[in-house]
């Protein structure tokens, strides 16, 4: 917009595009060629592992979010070596909440799997404490403007999973094996540092005020990041928590349409998230008319997605993973028209953080899914449940959030065009 700091150059933009667009596309093929490697059950419960653990990832995408902020302003302060490190701390948070899952896995890891695979919630564990070293660095490198690497590092955790998948459906194409697979490539990070300065100076970043403060702000953004992950990637969970095992048994065409009409959208916008809060942050002042073109893009793509998904999803379905997979046109349409009302809570999330509204972005989050968990509980069908959850929740999130935006006040924010040379 005219007027407006430039937070990424086009040829940085198009490269986080493409990042992004690999990212999707490995989530896209992991999830073509595991019904054909599994049985619908077991399908089903891949589908539960993935939404889990990158429900988990994104419950620790909040340190990402924070760390950009944190360190677009710590760079702008004087030289302090008191002020702690950003990646110490956030990964003993990430650390902390691995070993928590891994010493309560004997509650969940039948509920959320079955008994005989509760197992995985030993690789998952060890996946989502590395996770937050990756979150860290990701985040420290959008603050500081530095897209290309941002870009190489979203693109070599992807296709890292994606190598990881194929050998493991060679080598032992069951359950276990592709689940393990998946957890692995959250070392990217650290291969990362042994071959890239630039990371290993994001690993040295500071924040911009005591450990104890970090902590808070991590502490409002991964709760934030939380809700936002239970409704984004972890939406077949609380799906198969509120449904009888026989519903949730026959769901799986309902769990791939819900990845796949949220994806095109989500997928990308959360790897141009970090673009999104370093762009409000550099364009403080213009409060919602900073977001108002993403907001327009998202509003059209979803009404356009929506219409076709309503007359191509279905068949397509069909056509690729055979008769079991039929799902009703309207559900499929509905479900990318959420996708888009989820997409949007985000990016008002992150306007919010760049306004430095803690609260508000996390109160937020919070009461979309508390509003989607309790219109799951309603007495409909497995699918009218989960459009509805997905469309309300929302709904009610987009509320708290614009309330707070419009109550922020607009203070003005040192600006910077710097990126890093490609």
């Amino acid at each position: 917009m005219t007027g407006q700091a430039q937070t990424i150059s086009r040829r940085s933009f198009l490269g986080v595009g493409a990042a992004s667009g690999i990212s999707a596309g490995v989530g896209f093929v992991v999830l073509l060629l595991v019904p054909h490697i599994l049985d619908p059950a077991d399908t089903a419960l891949f589908i539960a592992f993935w939404s889990f653990l990158f429900a988990w990832f994104g419950i620790l995408g909040g340190l990402s979010a924070e760390s950009t902020r944190a360190v677009h302003a710590s760079d702008r302060m004087p030289a302090d070596g008191t002020r702690p490190r950003i990646l110490p701390v956030g990964l003993a948070l990430g650390v902390g909440v691995g070993v928590l899952l891994w010493a309560t896995s004997l509650w969940w890891g039948a509920l959320v799997f079955d008994a005989a695979h509760a197992w995985l919630a030993v690789p998952l564990s060890c996946s989502v404490a590395l996770f937050s070293g990756h979150a860290v660095i990701v985040g420290v490198l959008g603050g500081r403007i530095q897209w290309p690497t941002f870009a190489r590092l979203v693109t070599a955790d992807s296709l890292l999973r994606l190598v990881l998948v194929v050998v493991a459906a060679l080598v032992a194409a069951v359950l276990g094996g592709l689940a393990v697979a998946v957890s692995v490539s959250s070392v990217t990070w650290l291969i990362g540092l042994a071959f890239s300065p630039t990371l290993r100076a994001a690993a040295r970043a500071r924040s911009d005020g005591s450990a104890g403060a970090l902590l808070r702000r991590f502490g409002h953004a991964c709760v934030a990041s939380g809700s936002s992950a239970i409704l984004v990637v972890g939406f077949p969970v609380i799906l198969k928590l509120t449904s009888s095992e026989a519903a949730y048994a026959a769901a799986a065409p309902l769990l791939l349409a819900i990845t796949f009409t949220r994806a095109p959208l989500l997928i990308p916008l959360n790897a141009y998230q970090g673009v999104a809060i370093a762009h409000f942050l550099n364009n403080r002042a213009a409060g919602f008319r900073a977001m108002l073109p993403i907001g327009g893009l998202i509003a059209a793509v979803a009404v356009v997605g929506g219409v076709i998904a309503y007359f191509a999803g279905p068949p397509l379905l069909v056509w690729w993973y055979g008769p079991d997979y039929s799902l009703d046109a309207w559900v499929v349409g509905a479900l990318v028209l959420a996708a888009g009302l989820l997409a949007l809570v985000t990016v008002t999330g992150a306007l919010c953080l760049a306004l430095d509204r803690h609260s508000a972005y996390s109160a937020g989050w919070i009461t979309a899914t508390v509003v989607a968990i309790l219109v799951l509980l309603l007495p409909l069908g497995v699918d009218a449940r989960a459009v509805l959850a997905l469309a309300v929740g929302p709904l009610a999130g987009l509320a708290v959030h614009a309330v707070a935006i419009r109550r922020a006040a607009r203070e003005p924010l040192p600006t910077t065009t710097e990126e890093e040379p490609a």
